[in-house]
């Protein structure tokens, strides 16, 4: 009797154990990544002669050339250093798409006036910079007078996956180095009048 006993009850445990193996339960794995709010701007000053970078901020206001220094050679002012404006995001994720346009202000040359002020003696280069690598293309805004950019001509497009835009504002030269200046911009020289010439860039996110 009592090994029949035993059999039933081993019997009752191996039809317990199979019942819980077919029971399943789920849990949802979950984390999310809140959505950008903003822009972002990193400035940075970049050596004009030996590119090398400077102090990048992100909390820069001005793009400060400062007094410009005569080269005897050309009979031209030249900026010590060029600036690069890279473009990101603040307060969550995501690739902005933006559009970058220019005011003139102070202008001694020709006041109130956009003739001969800064917006055509400087310029803007639009690039497309790996995130990975720092490998930089010129995009295919290239490279315009800040004079140029109103309305929808300063539109860059959303950048490639792992990249960013960035934007290189310098003082016109003439340069013929790939991407040349712009054909239609000016130097400025003794020729213009001495003072402070000042000009306004506006970068609005279109998307976020």
């Amino acid at each position: 009797m009592r090994k029949r006993l035993g059999f039933i009850l081993a019997g009752s445990l191996l039809l317990n154990q199979a019942a819980m193996a077919q029971t399943t339960d789920t849990l949802t794995v979950s984390a999310s990544i809140p959505d950008a709010s903003g822009l972002q701007l990193t400035v940075t000053p970049v050596n004009a002669s030996t590119n090398t970078a400077g102090t990048s901020s992100t909390t820069a206001t001005t793009i400060p050339f400062g007094t410009l220094t005569f080269n005897s050679t050309n009979n031209i002012y030249t900026a010590t250093d060029y600036y690069t404006v890279a473009i990101g995001t603040t307060g969550g994720a995501g690739t902005p798409t933006v559009t970058v346009t220019y005011a003139e202000g102070n202008n001694p040359n020709n006041p109130g006036t956009t003739t001969d002020g800064l917006g055509t003696k400087t310029t803007a280069t639009f690039l497309t910079v790996n995130s990975s690598t720092g490998a930089q293309t010129v995009s295919s805004l290239g490279k315009k007078r800040l004079i140029d950019l109103t309305g929808s001509t300063g539109a860059m497009g959303t950048p490639p996956s792992g990249s960013y835009e960035q934007v290189d504002v310098g003082v016109w030269t003439g340069s013929t180095t790939a991407p040349a200046d712009p054909s239609n911009g000016q130097p400025f020289s003794n020729t213009d009048v001495a003072g402070t010439y000042t000009g306004t860039l506006t970068f609005t996110a279109t998307s976020l």
